[in-house]
């Protein structure tokens, strides 16, 4: 059986994510409440392209693969196919098996694997310095998607950050406007997936 390779996930996530690039700078000529509808579509499709990544990068690694410079990771168990991955992070070393991994934030990627996958690994190391980025674009994700009062008080605190103050601007607007920046923050976050993947999966 052919091992798995990571190049192959990146590369997969980096044609998806320049298709989704391709819409954001399309609906530049769209009127404004079309460009936030895009944006929005853009941002859920976006972050599960991350979360897809993100995982296959662990099952791969999991499974035998070495990371992109040839290196592999130190495992506690390997399941020899990727396809049995996700039921050894489930069961490994756990006193009760869980039943779902979790990949929206870094601390639940580093909880899901850690039985199996070290902390001082690269794929966890890396994954928690890209910590705040991806729970940013978890909270910008959870006011699209469930619009429950814990998503609308964490989508706030990031317009908080983001403006210095309470304000009201709705999450197309906030992923579309460059008033503050040259880049967008959907332009910003199709190119911080595209590096928090690579970073998972590089082992440097």
């Amino acid at each position: 059986m052919p091992v798995a390779k990571l190049s192959i996930t990146l590369r997969n996530a980096d044609v998806n994510i320049a298709r989704l690039r391709k819409h954001a700078i399309e609906a530049q000529e769209l009127a404004p409440r079309f460009q936030y509808f895009v944006a929005e579509m853009i941002m859920l499709r976006l972050f599960s392209i991350y979360e897809s990544g993100i995982s296959e990068i662990a099952y791969k690694l999991v499974s035998g693969a070495s990371y992109l410079n040839g290196r592999y990771p130190n495992l506690s168990i390997k399941s020899g196919a990727v396809s049995a991955s996700r039921g050894i992070l489930l069961t490994h070393d756990r006193p009760r098996a869980v039943q779902n991994l979790k990949w929206t934030k870094a601390s639940f990627v580093r909880d899901s694997v850690k039985r199996v996958i070290p902390e001082s690994e690269k794929f966890v190391f890396n994954t928690q310095a890209n910590g705040p980025i991806i729970d940013e674009m978890r909270r910008i994700r959870n006011v699209l998607a469930h619009q429950t009062s814990s998503a609308k008080k964490d989508y706030r605190q990031i317009l908080r950050q983001a403006y210095g103050a309470n304000v009201q601007v709705p999450p197309g607007a906030f992923l579309t406007s460059t008033r503050r920046s040259n880049s967008s923050k959907i332009q910003t976050y199709l190119t911080s997936t595209s590096i928090i993947l690579l970073d998972a999966a590089s082992g440097i």
